[in-house]
């Protein structure tokens, strides 16, 4: 198994198979029920897909407006999904170090994170690659770019502090005639 294409189909062969396989954590019982499926007989859940089940337990889901360029901005980054579908919603998945920006459950581009200490924002992305795509444009590009012409990842920059506002001095208004003598009594 030496392509990425064998290594998915020797994957997807284990996880249809796997309850059929001796588990184990059966290998002591007594009724000699040793894989999960005849251990569990009949009894049965609520069926998922292995992609449903990869996303409910493994993926964070965020919603986004692609931009007028085709980025969407996510944690201060801007990341590219695709020009033609400028101002469409795009769903961006979050898997470890692994970030997806989809349009309708087809996948646009993929990026590879680093993490600053807090395990959440984002140091670095080294790594972009865009996915061929139906939403592509039918014209051609007028050259290539390549990452130093164009960035599918860019850095926003950080939040500038606020800045306090100062109490405005109100101006005096002097009378422009001053007041008679008070009457004495």
């Amino acid at each position: 198994m030496t392509s990425w294409q064998g290594a998915k189909l020797a994957h997807e062969r284990f996880v249809t198979d796997y309850d059929a396989q001796p588990h184990w954590a059966h290998r002591k019982r007594d009724d000699h029920r040793l894989s999960p499926a005849e251990v569990l007989g009949q009894e049965t859940g609520k069926l998922r897909t292995p992609e449903q089940l990869h996303r409910i337990f493994y993926a964070t889901r965020h919603l986004r407006r692609l931009d007028r360029l085709g980025y969407a901005h996510f944690r201060r980054w801007k990341l590219y999904g695709e020009g033609t579908l400028a101002r469409h919603p795009a769903v961006i998945w979050v898997h470890g170090d692994a970030l997806t920006v989809e349009y309708q459950d087809t996948p646009l581009a993929q990026y590879t994170v680093r993490y600053q200490p807090d395990h959440t924002h984002f140091k670095a992305i080294p790594e972009a690659r865009r996915f061929e795509t139906p939403y592509r444009s039918l014209q051609g590009q007028l050259w290539e770019l390549d990452e130093t012409l164009w960035q599918l990842a860019k850095r926003l920059p950080d939040y500038a502090p606020r800045q306090k506002r100062q109490k405005k001095l109100l101006p005096i208004q002097l009378s422009l005639l001053e007041d008679p003598p008070a009457a004495q009594e």
